[in-house]
């Protein structure tokens, strides 16, 4: 697989990987990593580290599909009612999807506002 496809599969499966020192750290939903994509992960890490190392920050261009759609959806004001999340009930869950894909672009703790995002995803499909 090409580092390239394998990221979009990782990003498709919720999967984000970040450069912590010299470690590649995956984080994501529970069992979207499988034994073979962990493998090929492993067998491109150090081209792996470079790309992600040369991305830099992340951007609301990085965010996988879904979550795009999401924001473009919020943005659209099409999510303009409560949103019921794990965290709590949100007045106006495209606000909060806003709020979260900003904060996100900008590197304010950005793995939490991911997590947020994929969050606010889960209750737009309910």
């Amino acid at each position: 697989m090409v580092t390239r496809e394998l990221l979009r599969e990782l990003e498709g499966r919720g999967v984000r990987l970040m450069v912590e020192g010299d470690r590649l750290v995956a984080r994501g939903p529970a069992g979207a990593i499988t034994p073979d994509l962990s493998e090929e992960i492993k067998r491109q890490k150090a081209v792996l580290l470079r790309e992600l190392q040369r991305a830099g920050r992340p951007s609301i261009h990085s965010l996988p599909e879904p979550l795009a759609r999401l924001v473009h959806a919020a943005a659209g004001d099409h999510l303009n009612r409560p949103g019921f999340l794990p965290a709590g009930i949100v007045p106006n869950l495209g606000a909060y999807v806003l709020a979260s894909a900003a904060l996100y672009a900008v590197g304010t703790d950005s793995d939490r506002h991911l997590l947020d995002l994929w969050a606010a995803h889960k209750a737009w499909a309910n």
